[in-house]
């Protein structure tokens, strides 16, 4: 009788203007406050907001009390005259349309021409999910990137709208950036740019392949979406690196957009730009996929087309060294103009020419280019999809055979992956590894073998239109030096490598400091190969030699191979060798699992 009572109310709400007392009492019946999409509008996973900005709220404790917020939300939309731009009825519209269609009420019309115009010039019909993979020499971007872009009715995507969410800051110290990031030192923004610059920026400038896809949203659930967006410009939230971060805040829009699915509840402890493109596939929001090979994979993939003379002529093309009107071109020189082409607009992006020479030699070869008339698309390799990696953390089980031991070791690493893995999904010839504990039980003696607190590596082939050189580093303890002993370790090198994502070698000078029971410090070589057999299995050989200040110089080589069976597991194998004073000799054989 009593929900018979108040769905009278509500249908009389819609005929005739009700108090605001009477909507926060309906409201508090139905307990709005309480309700997912109102939580979800609040960007608050229990009872606190995670917005940190106080011109997102309307009540003083709202980021403490969503049914004090609730409140003061329907009394300003229902009772303010103020209806411009600027106006807390114009700045939360889907605050609005979400109230209006729970309470079954029009709280009227706004002169909101902002958001208008907005909506107008966004034409909002579809979202994509972007993923620029991984730049590793960058510190924000060692795991990649996601954001979303708001497609319009037009065909080509890049004036459709960019959505995305960074940490504001000019910080170029690694040390200092890696501190506050991690430990919330930067305001976080949503910023909404053309999508074309995001491109240039990620893609051009900073040569990482881009990954889109699309979501099936429907036309509602966009415009849900992009209300939501609106209520965010200008509003900052405390960043943190590894959870209330840019993919993090992706979810919650996307949840905006369609309550039903829970992106938020596949991540704990960290969420992980890649592992997001697995919870909107999971949650089976994706319909298809796309990809745009970034500047860098599109000039190495002209690399495999041309021979060697083409490759220096067009080098020659870039550089200026061959004139474009001196030289005749048959349609066998295509491929050669396009790379020289490619090749002037890279070192434009990386500031080596001037913008005048640029757009004077650029037209020049274009101009050429065009004269020979269509030929073929250029081939580009397909890269493995993001969505089949390996998953990020694990935890391994192996059995190990020491000269001295043979301990049943249990390892755990929250995040990411080593060169040792499985590249599918991943960037060839990175590793990026925190914290990385294993323990060994041996006659029911449990002890630490190794834990790692940082391991960064960026293995780049050198190749004729680009000659990048290589670095490692590491930082932990482990029980590699003799005696059986931990010593902490840090190692930083950096050198070259050849080849390809297949198949790779370097070489690399490794200056060494290690703590513990025998303090010294050196300088090290290493020598390496890694080789992907397909079917998911690789093999990794590194060795070396390092001379140390106040001790023998010690040598070592180890080999691992394993085989991934699918993104929650793989088998694996390792045998290493060392060599400072007494030989010693140590297998391991087990299982990892990810999650």
């Amino acid at each position: 009788m009593i929900r018979l009572f108040f769905l009278l109310c509500a249908l009389s709400l819609s005929i005739w203007s009700a108090t605001t007392d009477e909507l926060i009492a309906q409201a508090h019946f139905l307990k709005l406050s309480q309700t997912r999409y109102w939580h979800l509008l609040m960007h608050s996973p229990k009872t606190e907001s995670e917005i940190d900005d106080d011109a997102f709220f309307m009540a003083k404790d709202g980021k403490y009390n969503l049914a004090s917020e609730l409140d003061a939300t329907i009394e300003h939309l229902n009772e303010d005259t103020n209806r411009s731009d600027e106006s807390l009825f114009c700045r939360f519209p889907a605050r609005r349309a979400w109230l209006e269609h729970e309470l079954n009420v029009s709280f009227g019309d706004g002169e909101c021409h902002a958001y208008d115009a907005l909506v107008a010039k966004m034409d909002p019909q579809k979202v994509t999910l972007v993923f620029p993979t991984a730049h590793i020499n960058s510190p924000a971007s060692m795991f990649g990137h996601t954001f979303l872009r708001i497609d319009s009715s037009m065909d080509s995507k890049l004036m459709s709208y960019a959505i995305n969410y960074a940490a504001q800051t000019d910080e170029t110290n690694g040390v200092t950036f890696a501190y506050k990031g991690l430990f919330g030192g930067y305001y976080g923004f949503y910023s909404m740019l053309p999508y074309y610059e995001k491109l240039k920026e990620y893609r051009d400038s900073e040569s990482r392949d881009v990954w889109e896809y699309d979501l099936n949203l429907t036309h509602d659930e966009v415009m849900a979406m992009v209300r939501h967006i609106w209520e965010l410009q200008r509003i900052n939230s405390w960043y943190f690196f590894f959870d209330e971060n840019c993919s993090y805040h992706m979810l919650w829009l996307a949840e905006i957009a369609r309550p039903s699915v829970r992106l938020r509840e596949h991540f704990t402890y960290h969420v992980i730009p890649p592992q997001t493109v697995r919870a909107f596939e999971d949650e089976g929001l994706v319909s298809t996929k796309h990809f745009r090979p970034s500047k860098r994979t599109k000039l190495l993939a002209y690399e495999k087309q041309l021979t060697a003379v083409s490759i220096q002529e067009a080098k020659g093309l870039a550089s200026g060294d061959i004139k474009v009107q001196e030289k005749n071109f048959g349609p066998e020189d295509r491929y050669t103009l396009e790379a020289a082409a490619e090749l002037v607009e890279y070192e434009y992006i990386e500031g080596k020419l001037t913008k005048e020479m640029y757009a004077k030699r650029y037209h020049e070869l274009l101009t050429k280019r065009a004269g020979l008339g269509q030929g073929e698309v250029l081939p580009i390799a397909p890269k493995s999809n993001p969505d089949t990696a390996h998953h990020a953390a694990r935890i391994s089980v192996a059995q190990g055979w020491f000269d001295q031991r043979s301990p049943l070791l249990i390892g755990w690493r929250p995040a990411f992956h080593d060169l040792n893995e499985d590249d599918t999904g991943h960037l060839s010839g990175a590793q990026i590894e925190f914290l990385d504990v294993q323990a060994g039980i041996d006659h029911n003696k449990l002890s630490l073998e190794k834990l790692t607190v940082l391991s960064l590596a960026s293995i780049t082939p050198v190749s004729h239109f680009f000659k990048p050189f290589s670095w490692r580093m590491k930082s932990g303890w482990d029980r590699e030096y003799g005696t059986d002993r931990l010593s902490f370790v840090t190692r930083v090198g950096a050198g070259a490598a050849i080849g390809d994502d297949r198949v790779f070698g370097y070489f690399l000078s490794e200056p060494e400091i290690r703590l513990g029971f025998n303090t010294d410090a050196g300088i090290g070589f290493t020598a390496g190969c890694a080789l992907n057999w397909g079917y998911r299995m690789k093999t990794l050989m590194d060795g070396g030699k390092i001379f140390y200040w106040d001790a023998p110089s010690r040598v070592r080589a180890a080999i691992s191979h394993q085989w991934q069976w699918d993104s929650w597991g793989n088998v694996f194998g390792r045998w290493d060798i060392m060599d400072q004073e007494k030989r010693e000799s140590r297998i391991s054989m087990g299982v990892n699992f990810y999650f």
